[in-house]
């Protein structure tokens, strides 16, 4: 199959490179950072967005986080303001799960709009010290005073053939352009094949990458927000995601020692009707309960009754560096400066 889509990944490539090539970037009189990918699917760079916005928060300064805010079931004109410092302003359906479920877990402006250079102009009014782009790498009209870029341990580069005979955005030379890369998933291959990876990198960029993992995982009940420790989890699961990369997600359970009965993996930004659950709910003994990530239980809590949200339990967790976590942050301290 993929000899047939090449000549459709030639021209996407062609035109992708005259877009950024003949695209007129603006400046900001602000920083500004983005964190993307090179590839189509998960690479665990929204909890990276969390995690630079983070360690602003810590050095007291400002950030804003500017988001295209894809997959949004109400698209409007104009940037659509997702919170303010102290609180959530917009919609899950004007903002979109991703730009939604970091508005969740910080405290700091998220504004969504496909022209990002407009909604860094409704960011004036928080006063701003920095800018952070959430999916940024392949984002034009913005320079960018930082680019971190993430690659998935897991499934780097597909078959290293560009979109839609691959899952390549750009050819790997465009990591060039990265200020850091990091790679993810860092925990879920082995140390023979991070060496290798890490060399790849090594070779096109001149830099050593930084490795990082999801951890410090929590199990919270959809229904009352209680914990449960993942080590004294006892049940039968059916995982539930509709996400970039659903094996992350799978993996991750397995690593923590979780028994898996059943899987149900949709698109990503996969839109769930209250059928879709009650399906899988009617499938379930006493003894299991659904799994699910944070980034889809935010939609999965708003369509279901109380009964099912009893069963249901989200799994979240946080970026760990393995390595390079001083770099990451000096980096970062370096552009606010």
């Amino acid at each position: 199959m993929k000899k047939f889509l090449y000549p459709l990944s030639f021209i996407y490539n062609i035109i992708s490179e005259l877009n950024r090539k003949i695209t007129k970037s603006v400046k900001l009189d602000k920083p500004v950072i983005s964190v993307g990918n090179i590839t189509w699917g998960g690479s665990a760079k929204t909890p990276v967005v969390v995690e630079v916005v983070k360690y602003i928060l810590s050095l007291k300064k400002t950030p804003v986080v500017l988001s295209r805010g894809y997959g949004r079931k109400i698209v409007t004109k104009n940037s659509v303001i997702v919170r303010d410092t102290n609180k959530i302003l917009s919609s899950l359906e004007m903002a979109g799960d991703e730009p939604y479920m970091v508005a969740q877990k910080i405290s700091c402006p998220v504004i969504v709009g496909a022209n990002r250079v407009k909604s860094a102009e409704v960011a004036k009014k928080f006063n701003p010290d920095v800018f952070v782009l959430d999916d940024g790498f392949q984002h034009w009209k913005l320079k960018r005073d930082l680019d971190i870029v993430c690659v998935n341990a897991a499934n780097p580069f597909g078959n290293e053939m560009i979109i839609p005979a691959g899952i390549l955005r750009e050819s790997l030379d465009a990591l060039k352009r990265a200020g850091i890369v990091i790679i993810t998933n860092s925990d879920l291959v082995t140390k023979e094949r991070l060496e290798l990876l890490d060399g790849r990198i090594y070779d096109i960029t001149g830099k050593k990458s930084l490795k990082a993992c999801y951890g410090n995982f929590k199990l919270k009940n959809m229904y009352d927000n209680s914990f449960v420790r993942p080590e004294v989890f006892n049940k039968n699961i059916f995982t539930v995601c509709a996400i970039g990369s659903p094996d992350n997600f799978k993996n991750s359970i397995i690593k923590l020692g979780l028994k898996i009965k059943k899987e149900f993996v949709f698109r990503d930004h996969y839109g769930y009707s209250a059928n879709d659950i009650e399906k899988i709910y009617k499938q379930m003994s006493d003894s299991d309960i659904i799994l699910t990530t944070e980034k889809d239980g935010i939609k999965i809590k708003e369509i279901i009754n109380d009964g099912i949200k009893k069963k249901i339990f989200t799994l979240s967790g946080e970026i760990i560096f393995n390595f390079g976590k001083e770099k990451f942050e000096e980096k970062i301290a370096e552009i606010l400066r």
